[in-house]
This record gives C-alpha cells, structure tokens and sequence, in this order.
C-alpha cells in the first residue's frame, strides 16, 4: 500500500521541480509523446569538478507501457 504522505511530499517536490527546471519538463512531455521502442535515451551529467559521466538505454515495450502510466498519472 502506497503511504498517502509520501504522494503528497512527491507531489509537492515535483512541483518545486517544475517551478526550477519548466524547460526540462517541457522537454520530456514533447519526447514522451515521440518515444517508441527500439528508441535510444542518454543522460550526461557533469559535475562542479568538471568530470563527466553518461548512460544510456534502449527503450522496450515495458518502457513504453511506464511513460503512460506515468503520463496518466500527470495527467498528460
């Protein structure tokens, strides 16, 4: 059972998120809407000291099926 106080803090840092970072969210609803399987998604994050990492996935059926539930439970 989902504990009804962490949704709400969730909901609460998602929101502070938003206010922070509105081109990020903008960016993953438009390519949320264009991502299929066999789809590619790299992250790259540099950190303060200047050294660099990156991963990446292929996107699977099981993905997809995730960016809508999540895409429902938004709202979107």
């Amino acid at each position: 059972m989902i504990n009804p106080a962490l949704l709400i803090n969730l909901k609460r840092c998602f929101g502070v998120f938003r206010t922070n970072h509105p081109k990020a969210i903008q960016f993953a609803e438009v390519v949320s809407e264009r991502i299929t399987e066999g789809s590619v998604v790299e992250i790259n994050v540099q950190f303060p000291d200047g050294t660099k990492s990156k991963a990446n996935i292929k996107v699977n059926k099981n993905d997809i099926d995730l960016i809508g539930e999540l895409r429902g439970a938004v709202g979107k």
